[in-house]
């Protein structure tokens, strides 16, 4: 799974968002790290079942801007 950070500022909470083709899976921005990858962890086992072409577009955007990532 990839990590991609996007919009990071300084002095900024940091937020990660669990995307699938680019776009949020879900309204949740996750605090840790941990959090977003037991999500991405569980929507994989789903798309494994049910759509194994989309296993290699799950990402976790690193953000501070959660707005920005629709």
């Amino acid at each position: 799974m990839k990590i991609i950070t996007r919009d990071l500022v300084k002095g900024k909470d940091t937020f990660f968002i669990v995307t699938r083709r680019g776009r949020r899976i879900e309204e949740k921005n996750y605090k840790t790290q941990a959090e977003a990858q037991y999500r991405a962890d569980a929507l994989y086992g789903v798309l494994k079942k049910y759509d194994p072409n989309d296993l290699g577009k799950i990402a976790i955007v690193k953000t501070s801007n959660t707005y920005k990532v629709y």
